[in-house]
């Protein structure tokens, strides 16, 4: 009895190990897609993306003088897009209301990152006047 006791455990500690390992490379493997993300959307290409979507929001921001001002990439919001892309929100003037979303997408043909949606928070329409 004592060797089929030995056995039972040996197999019941392999199965978890392997099952173990399965877990931590399915999450290290999360990790670094969300690391490349984070990359991806702190880039330059994007903050170009972000520069001229804001002043298509409304036209001089990120100047000096301008109810926008500055923005925040908001890291816990960046995520994979089921439709493929990264999706992501920022905030504006450092105020957690004042939200601009996007989507962003690589052109398969180029391999550029470009705009593919996005929107913004009701409080960015009052700030610029949209009247939404």
């Amino acid at each position: 009895m004592g060797k089929l006791l030995k056995r039972t455990c040996i197999g019941i500690i392999s199965v978890l190990a392997v099952i173990g390992l399965i877990i931590g490379g399915y999450q290290l493997k999360q990790q670094a897609e969300y690391n490349e993300m984070v990359r991806i959307v702190k880039s330059e290409e994007v903050k170009a993306i972000i520069e001229e979507d804001l002043n298509d929001i409304h036209e001089g921001a990120l100047k000096e003088g301008n109810s926008i001002y500055s923005y925040q990439i908001d890291e816990k919001s960046i995520r994979h897009n089921p439709m493929g892309g990264i999706m992501f929100r920022i905030f504006l003037n450092s105020d957690e209301k004042l939200v601009v979303y996007y989507t962003l997408q690589k052109d398969s043909r180029t391999g550029k990152i470009e705009y593919s949606g996005g929107g913004y928070s009701q409080e960015v329409g009052k700030l610029i006047g949209d009247g939404k």
